[in-house]
């Protein structure tokens, strides 16, 4: 039986944090309650760049907790922005669950991972806990594009291992896997005409775009994959051949392979549709043209199965009566950019429910759960690394 965490304690540091409005971009209060708390906790605190990048009122704030053990350091992370409507929440505590007052989120995604990072790093110093050096990085615009993970300065970590509090299933299910996102911004160009004068001199891109789009593999391609246009806009008025379409869309695959077969079969349909038409307007020949541009969302995430982190984790929720089971999803967090610069940290989840709805609430038990889960596996990566030396 290890050292108990202080239910009571989350509670009070989770609501207290919920009722910091913290909309993506909108990080600056809660950064400075968050640095003051932890500055007294005896962390070395930075606030990198990432804020005057991406246009926020601050940047990702970074903790560092000198190790009382030998050992690799070990990364605990969760973001600290929301979605909205996130003014004037009103946190409602009950037997076993957190929520707001029906006209707000709530906030446990992601401050639940906030608050439980804090319990165990405190839980771990008042009971003289060995653990190794600890950094805690908490993100800014996760929500806009995980923009904070991609301009955190990575020269302050030095960690290889850890986990990312950013889970909404149940204790059981650790993601270890999540897909590549490539995001698609799409031109089509016509030719403008008036409609009921000379339509044989125009092109229209909207149907240019409608024969692209007809023939595209949309929705759920494979159990890996997924793709979607989400948005188009064109036209000038009823009268007028449409000469511009505008297309967003992504694609989505836990294969680098596949995401490219993808976005490659898209644009493929556009170059069909745009070579089936060819017209003469006074006496020159007028094609449609494409533009089709890729920009990488994010980077895929895939924990091997020797992962040393994820044992641990299996032991840990053995002593809370579940099985580990390894899962799969089909969005983007913060772990798929650390990953992408060589840190392998699984979610866990953190007992947050019905995220980004005024339906969201905290379920109490998971999260104390959570909180015992990580501070045992942050006493069995020290006895690790005992072992190790």
């Amino acid at each position: 039986m290890g050292p108990a965490i202080n239910e009571k304690r989350m509670v009070e540091l989770f609501c207290d944090l919920a009722r910091i409005t913290s909309l993506s971009g909108k990080e600056g209060a809660i950064a400075r309650r968050l640095s003051i708390l932890l500055k007294f906790m005896g962390a070395e605190v930075f606030i990198d760049d990432a804020g005057r990048k991406i246009g926020g009122e601050t940047g990702n704030l970074i903790a560092r907790f000198p190790g009382t053990a030998p050992g690799e350091p070990f990364l605990l992370s969760a973001h600290m922005d929301t979605v909205g409507p996130a003014g004037n929440v009103r946190p409602l505590v009950t037997k076993d669950r957190v929520t707001s007052d029906g006209t707000t989120i709530l906030g446990a995604d992601c401050k639940a991972g906030i608050a439980i990072i804090i319990e165990v790093i405190k839980t771990l110093d008042e009971n003289k806990i060995p653990h190794p050096p600890i950094e805690a990085v908490f993100t800014v615009s996760e929500e806009m594009a995980l923009m904070g993970a991609k301009f955190l300065d990575y020269s302050k970590l030095r960690s290889r291992y850890g986990l990312i509090f950013d889970n909404e299933q149940g204790l059981e299910n650790v993601i270890t896997s999540a897909p590549a996102a490539d995001a698609m911004e799409i031109k089509v160009y016509g030719a403008a005409a008036h409609s009921g004068v000379a339509p044989e001199k125009g092109i229209s891109a909207i149907k240019v775009v409608s024969d692209a789009i007809s023939g595209m593999k949309l929705g759920r391609i494979d159990s890996e994959t997924t793709a979607n246009i989400g948005f188009i806009s064109g036209g000038n008025a009823i009268n007028i051949i449409p000469p511009l379409v505008e297309l967003s869309g992504e694609a989505r695959s836990h294969d680098p392979a596949k995401l490219k077969k993808q976005t490659r079969h898209m644009e493929d349909c556009l170059k069909r549709a745009v070579k089936k038409i060819k017209i003469r307007a006074d006496g020159k020949l007028v094609t449609p043209r494409y533009e089709f541009l890729i920009e990488q969302k994010f980077p895929h995430l895939r924990i091997d199965k020797a992962n040393p982190v994820l044992a641990l984790i299996s032991a840990a929720l053995r002593d809370e009566g579940l099985k580990m089971k390894p899962s799969a999803s089909g969005g983007g967090t913060d772990a798929n950019i650390l990953y992408g610069h060589g840190i392998k940290a699984p979610i866990l989840s953190t007992g947050m429910r019905d995220v980004h709805t005024t339906h969201e609430y905290l379920d109490l038990k998971d999260f104390y759960a959570c909180a015992r889960l990580t501070l045992k596996v942050i006493s069995s990566w020290t006895q690790r690394e005992y072992a190790k030396n």
